[in-house]
């Protein structure tokens, strides 16, 4: 599965789609671009329905009376394990093949560059065709990239360079995975609990940020690293298991359909005319190239600032996942609060302070301490924006808007692992994650003082 887009998505049983085409009563072209237009102009009308709807009772998980839901939380919280068992092994086989910090992000660059590049061209197909169908064909194609670098690595005949063409191609099939992933979640769950789902799927994807590196760091020291490769391509069976016993409606096609380069364009120019949407997406872009990039370069902290061994890179990823899940479990029991922005700035806040006191810290065990608040901040910030962006994005257009949200936050990390790999090289691991935390913290700071309407979401 892809990473938290925070991905690291569903509908009740009735598979009731909340689109302007699966009304009973004929709807001509012209009349449907009406009602699609007055959706994007009032955005703040439907976000002020989900919120009125929030407040009915249910509790933390009441999401999870959906039984689509249920099917694919269950299928992607096994799929994510894998996944993060596989970002481990494969970080921790690159730095040992080639101890090059600037290899490290270099590679990663290479993995996700494809988003960057055909990432919303994903958000068109996403919108034009079934998206079970997208993610069934996107993750079984993921699955045999996976299997072909635990086989080359058990037997090995891995190098770098075949590192690099499994990385690039798993990456361009996430360019289809990732907008498609994230906009079937309204087809999964009822309106009402669009919030709470959002929150509930973050807590599944950082548990396994706390499981999958666990277990990884033990793999590797006991069976070897070719053993996280092979358990992340069998556990795409659990999500493809899941995708097909989803039932979810035909998805009729879409009347008036532009070019994919029109259609991108109309995505862009909605999301151009709001300024919340503008300012948020923003936000996310500049975590993903100053923020994030840490992820990356915890396995030089680990290995060439603490000189530890896997097992504590495993530790220091868990540690992370540990504050994530808390992060998660918080959002979701506020699926009810009105008012998000308050909660993306106090998260961005908490996370940058966290980085700052790890990346300054010479302690490993200081830094263990630490690394739970970066991932609680991190996940409030992130899940918090995702929650605004979705409850506004008219249903006709969620694929689209989605994969740009998409490209923004994990698009760029191609340039953020660049850049931090790079002054890694130079400076050293910890003026990388310094540098970029503070150029954030200004950024975000800027973003709460200039933009007003953010204090009303």
């Amino acid at each position: 599965m892809p990473g938290e887009s925070v991905s690291p998505n569903f509908e009740a049983g009735s598979g009731r789609r909340e689109n302007l085409s699966s009304s009973n009563v004929p709807v001509s072209s012209g009349d449907l671009e009406n009602e699609v237009a007055a959706e994007v102009e009032k955005p703040e009308v439907e976000l002020e329905k989900i919120k009125s709807a929030t407040k009915k009772p249910g509790g933390m998980f009441r999401a999870l009376r959906h039984r689509n839901f249920r099917l694919f939380w269950s299928g992607a919280l096994v799929s994510n394990i894998g996944n993060w068992m596989q970002t481990v092994g494969q970080n921790w086989l690159v730095l040992s093949l080639t101890h090059s910090p600037f290899l490290l992000g270099l590679i990663n660059f290479i993995g996700n560059a494809p988003l960057l590049l055909f990432g919303l061209f994903g958000g068109v197909v996403a919108d034009r065709k079934s998206r079970k169908v997208v993610l069934l064909v996107t993750q079984s194609i993921m699955a045999g990239l996976v299997m072909s670098l635990a086989v080359l690595s058990f037997l090995n005949l891995i190098n770098i360079w075949l590192i690099i063409l499994i990385a690039l191609g798993i990456g361009c099939v996430q360019a289809f995975n990732n907008p498609a992933y994230q906009s079937i979640m309204p087809e999964l769950v009822e309106k009402e609990d669009l919030m709470n789902a959002i929150g509930l799927n973050s807590i599944q994807f950082n548990l396994t940020r706390i499981i999958g590196p666990s277990i990884a760091g033990a793999l590797i020291v006991i069976v070897g690293v070719s053993a996280c490769f092979f358990f992340n391509s069998l556990s795409f069976l659990a999500v493809i298991g899941a995708l097909l016993l989803v039932r979810l409606p035909e998805k009729a096609g879409r009347i008036g359909k532009k070019s994919a380069v029109g259609e991108i364009k109309e995505g862009l120019n909605y999301i151009r005319g709001q300024p919340v949407l503008a300012t948020l997406i923003g936000l996310v872009a500049s975590v993903s190239i100053l923020l994030f990039p840490y992820t990356t370069l915890l396995s030089v902290f680990a290995k060439d600032v603490f000189h530890a061994e896997a097992s504590e890179y495993g530790i220091f990823l868990a540690c992370v996942g540990v504050g994530a899940a808390g992060g998660a479990f918080f959002i979701a029991a506020r699926s009810d609060t009105q008012r998000r922005s308050p909660l993306v700035f106090g998260g961005a806040i908490l996370v940058s302070l966290a980085l700052l006191i790890f990346a300054s810290s010479n302690n490993l065990y200081l830094s263990m301490a630490v690394l739970p608040f970066v991932g609680g901040g991190m996940v409030i910030m992130l899940a918090s924006c995702n929650t605004i962006v979705q409850s506004t994005i008219p249903t006709e257009m969620r694929g689209r808007v989605m994969s740009i949200y998409g490209v923004a936050q994990m698009g760029l990390l191609p340039l953020g692992n660049l850049q931090a790999g790079t002054v890694a090289q130079s400076f050293g691991a910890p003026v990388a994650v310094i540098g970029g935390t503070l150029i954030f913290g200004g950024l975000a700071l800027a973003a709460f003082l200039l933009v007003p309407e953010l204090k009303k979401v």
